[in-house]
């Protein structure tokens, strides 16, 4: 399946990178490795995550506290937002794709 992602997802992986690495100097790039490997998993296996709450599918970063969510158009999967440490998904219904 094809991967996208909403445009506000880029800056979700940018300022939790930032954040992380004011803690500790290349902990954001960890994270950003681990957000890519969740979108693999979730490419390779979409369906293996049901819906939760927001309506969307979250999958967890291994290492971080941080949840990935998407959900499943026809044979593309649109990444919606990367939520770390407890913030707030209601956020999530505010967002458009690209």
């Amino acid at each position: 399946m094809d991967v996208r992602y909403a445009k506000e997802v880029r800056d979700d992986l940018l300022v939790s990178m930032a954040w992380l690495d004011e803690r500790r100097t290349g902990l954001g790039d960890e994270l950003e490795s681990e957000f890519y490997a969740a979108v693999s998993i979730v490419q390779e296996r979409p369906f293996s995550f049901a819906s939760d709450h927001t309506g969307y599918r979250p999958c967890r970063l291994r290492r971080f506290t941080a949840v990935l969510y998407y959900r499943i158009e026809s044979d593309i999967i649109m990444v919606m937002g990367l939520f770390v440490a407890g913030r707030d998904e209601s956020r999530l219904q505010d967002r458009s794709e690209p």
